[in-house]
């Protein structure tokens, strides 16, 4: 798991599929994505799901941090998405941190082999997603391998400028700071879009992404009010009041999802009284 606003970014870019990434990726340039959701509440839904061309399944998550537990929720994942879909599914790890990457991803026994796929986003030549006509492919340049930051940063900017018009360009220089974070790059790429010619609100980073935080946290309350009256009624508005006191959104995006599974107010009740 990583911070929410990297993480909606990141998935955001994915779903408008950047051909030259996924390429890269998974081998297919094309994809259709599908929902699949799990009935273990303990379980977080998969990132991206995605059905290729050849009828083949690839799971993907994106991660930011070594995590311990990566290679049984992987085994977990695979498992619930062959029981909806009757499809083994090809996974992939997709590592956007910026520590060592250390997650064993193999395992077997006398009868069983199970892996899945590494990759690790540093690895790859940012040359060739700036070379792309796609904007979600160049914005994720910033996350690969470059021997200098300067120049990759500039020629973002110049592809980005070439290829899009202004109201599209803002959307995507967004786009391009809160990824910068990840690398510490955000000050070189504030430095660089004050010098064009464009009028874009660059505030500080933590300022900037603190409100998109407030903005997703408020949406993600709302949501939740919805989902507890359509489901349960009066009783499910009653716990509204703990619900506002969980204070990131990571935990919001995870009780909304519970929502959907469980099927009483006291097993979300039970659930609020171990994250508030």
């Amino acid at each position: 798991m990583m911070h929410q606003k990297y993480d909606v970014t990141l998935k955001d870019i994915l779903k408008d599929m950047p051909k030259v990434f996924l390429k890269i990726l998974t081998g297919y340039d094309t994809c259709k994505f599908i929902d699949v959701q799990f009935p273990d509440i303990q379980l977080r839904e998969p990132d991206l799901v995605m059905e290729v061309s050849d009828g083949k399944l690839i799971h993907t998550e994106v991660q930011g941090r070594n995590e311990n537990n990566m290679l049984q929720r992987f085994y977990l994942y695979s498992g619930f998405i062959f029981n909806q879909h009757k499809i083994l599914p090809i996974q992939i790890l997709l590592y956007v941190g910026s520590a060592p990457l250390n997650m064993q991803n193999h395992m077997e026994n006398e009868y069983i082999k199970y892996s899945y796929k590494v990759v690790d986003i540093r690895e790859i030549d940012c040359s060739q997603l700036i070379a792309s006509d796609s904007p979600e492919d160049i914005v994720l340049a910033i996350l690969c391998n470059t021997n200098d930051v300067d120049v990759t940063i500039k020629s973002i900017l110049d592809k980005l400028t070439a290829l899009l018009s202004p109201k599209e360009r803002e959307n995507y220089i967004r786009k391009l700071l809160i990824l910068s974070d990840l690398r510490k790059l955000y000050p070189k790429v504030k430095m660089e879009v004050s010098k064009m010619p464009i009028t874009i609100d660059v505030r500080e980073s933590d300022i900037y992404q603190e409100g998109l935080l407030e903005g997703e946290r408020k949406g993600l309350l709302e949501g939740i009010e919805l989902g507890l009256e359509l489901k349960f009624g009066l009783s499910g508005l009653e716990i509204m009041n703990i619900v506002r006191a969980i204070n990131t959104v990571d935990k919001l995006d995870e009780f909304k999802n519970i929502i959907k599974k469980v099927g009483s107010v006291d097993e979300l009740k039970e659930f609020l009284g171990k994250s508030v």
